[in-house]
């Protein structure tokens, strides 16, 4: 049986305790459920500094495609007050909206009446389409409890049909564009644990505003996805179904991302051990409108991501292709994994785990930032059949006499393989405990 559920395993070595967690601990403390831009004057904390996108003429990559992030030049979008809406009311009846104008807002469901909200401003990022015209959004944003959510819905972007065969189309920030969104909020910046995105390059930094406020820079670069899943002969009515369609062997693609999807959580539940790192310490994304939340794993000293995602793009032809980038602070790698950060990428593998009959073959790499103190890996190139990615950076140990033998067939199980398998022409790299050639291919 073929999987869809795709899992990012990070080995930890995890050994401080700390207290238990208040459920009545306000995280990410505001005056109203939807953040506003503070510009607005609104309010001038737990707010949104400011939205900027990456002037792409300037950036330089490396080999491997990484971005070199000093060659990023920002360019700061205008946001406009959207003169419909008004501070801290949380309900509009029809007359508020018109029918779809732009970063108007989100009408109400007219089976339920639900999701009835105005967003307070739109955001115009100046000449960034291929075309040079502008491109116009509107953020959702909010926070409850332990979570926080940032969405950018696009206006008016780059058309994209998508293959789709009911003509669907969408509006979408152009692929590869880079943007970072700058939160005003003490309470952020303090409580920050572990971030999800959408957002390959994915980093987050800290600084201070003029008032003495602290300022979260959360930024990444977006290539728009198609995700979530139908099947053929199947009917869609609940997220639930849209899961369990994606363990079907010719699933496909239901909608698709048209900006960054950003979100936020301290570090509670299974991070609780992490409470007191450094904040923003481990960054996980992948091609997904939200990522699974992100889980410790205690007993098997592992970082669990939950993803599922369609075999097939709108197309039903396509295969949908899958990537992962984790940044983890220096901070982290040194408490948690008893590791010099600069030295990780000498320790750290990636393993792809197939189902039988899957013959895909990801590639991965990394990279230190001494500047930055941050630690990334990236892994590419897997599909939705291979379920399991698992990094490993095991802290160095010595074995003891007393568990010489033990110790001994352990090292031999943890071992890593490669085989080389062929098809006529074509060549595959299998890694793996033990990795076995795909359907159709032998091994040399």
């Amino acid at each position: 049986m073929i999987r869809k559920a795709l899992v990012l395993l990070i080995s930890l070595g995890l050994t401080a305790l700390v207290p238990s967690i208040s459920q009545s601990e306000e995280y990410f403390a505001a005056e109203t459920p939807f953040w506003v831009d503070c510009s607005l004057a609104f309010r001038s904390t737990d707010c949104v500094e400011s939205v900027e996108f990456s002037d792409p003429a300037s950036e330089r990559k490396d080999a491997n495609g990484q971005l070199d992030y000093s060659s990023i030049v920002w360019k700061k979008t205008v946001p406009v007050l959207n003169p419909k809406f008004v501070y801290k009311q949380t309900s509009y009846d029809m007359k508020s909206f018109s029918g779809g104008d732009t970063c108007e807002g989100i009408p109400p469901n007219p089976n339920t009446g639900k999701s009835m909200f105005l967003h307070d401003a739109c955001y115009t990022a100046s000449g960034l389409l291929p075309d040079g015209k502008d491109l116009v959004f509107r953020l959702m944003i909010s926070g409850s409890g332990p979570f926080f959510s940032i969405y950018q819905w696009v206006d008016k972007g780059e058309r994209r049909t998508w293959n789709r065969d009911d003509g669907w189309e969408a509006q979408t920030v152009p692929d590869g564009s880079t943007w970072r969104i700058t939160l005003r909020s003490n309470s952020i910046a303090k409580n920050i644990g572990t971030i999800t995105s959408n957002m390959k390059n994915p980093l987050v930094t800290f600084g201070k505003g003029s008032d003495g406020t602290a300022l979260t820079y959360i930024q990444g670069t977006v290539f728009p996805n198609q995700w979530q899943c139908l099947a053929p002969g199947k009917s869609s009515e609940s997220a639930n179904d849209r899961i369990e369609f994606c363990k079907h062997p010719e699933s496909y693609a239901q909608t698709a991302s048209t900006g960054f999807s950003i979100d936020l959580m301290p570090y509670v539940f299974q991070f609780e051990k992490l409470k007191g790192y450094q904040p923003g310490g481990i960054f996980v994304s992948g091609p997904t409108g939200h990522l699974g939340q992100v889980q410790y794993n205690e007993s098997e000293g592992a970082i669990v991501v939950p993803m599922a995602g369609p075999h097939f793009l709108f197309d039903r032809k396509t295969l949908n292709k899958g990537w992962m980038e984790v940044s983890i602070k220096g901070d982290v790698i040194r408490k948690a994994f008893n590791l010099e950060p600069s030295l990780a990428g000498q320790i750290a593998r990636v393993e792809i785990s197939y189902e039988e009959g899957k013959s895909d073959v990801a590639t991965y790499n990394s990279r230190y930032l001494k500047d930055l103190d941050v630690f990334e890996i990236r892994a590419y190139n897997f599909g939705f059949s291979a379920p399991t990615v698992t990094l490993r950076m095991p802290p160095a140990k010595k074995n003891s006499s007393a568990s010489g033998t033990l110790g001994k067939q352990n090292s031999a199980s943890s071992k890593i393989f490669t085989i080389t398998c062929v098809k006529g022409k074509m060549k595959k790299t299998v890694t793996g405990k033990s990795p076995k050639c795909p359907k159709g291919y032998v091994k040399r």
